[in-house]
């Protein structure tokens, strides 16, 4: 069995490593579309809220991952890509400080601990059917 919280450490790690790297990808142009980094940022902190929740189940069971777990994890996500953007900041290394990437990454947080507890919610409707 994997050790407690990994996943969500290596899932930090990587998302540290794509948005405090001078440049993480290389050299190479990736042709993307206006606005498709705010959907990359969205995606990976609301796969940090993701992992963060699996890693709680997973040393309990996932009845106990109810609305204050999501609430904490979204919040946590959140607070890491805010401290991520003032870290940019500070850093002068190439990369900017943006007020929508904090935004998409709340929206990535937030929607991912809304749809745990939807899903949740649906399972325990459908295990008293």
């Amino acid at each position: 069995m994997l050790p407690a919280w990994i996943m969500s450490e290596i899932t930090l790690v990587i998302i540290l490593w794509l948005t405090l790297a001078p440049d993480p990808l290389g050299k190479e142009e990736i042709p993307i579309f206006p606005g498709a980094d705010k959907i990359v940022h969205g995606l990976m902190f609301g796969f940090l809220t993701f992992v963060i929740l699996l890693d709680w189940a997973r040393g309990r069971d996932f009845a106990s991952v109810r609305w204050p777990v999501c609430l904490a994890a979204a919040l946590f996500s959140t607070a890491v890509g805010t401290g991520i953007e003032f870290l940019q900041r500070s850093m002068h290394m190439g990369r900017s400080f943006e007020i929508w990437d904090m935004v998409a990454d709340a929206i990535g947080s937030f929607a991912v601990g809304s749809a745990w507890i939807v899903a949740e919610h649906c399972r325990k409707r459908h295990r008293a059917n």
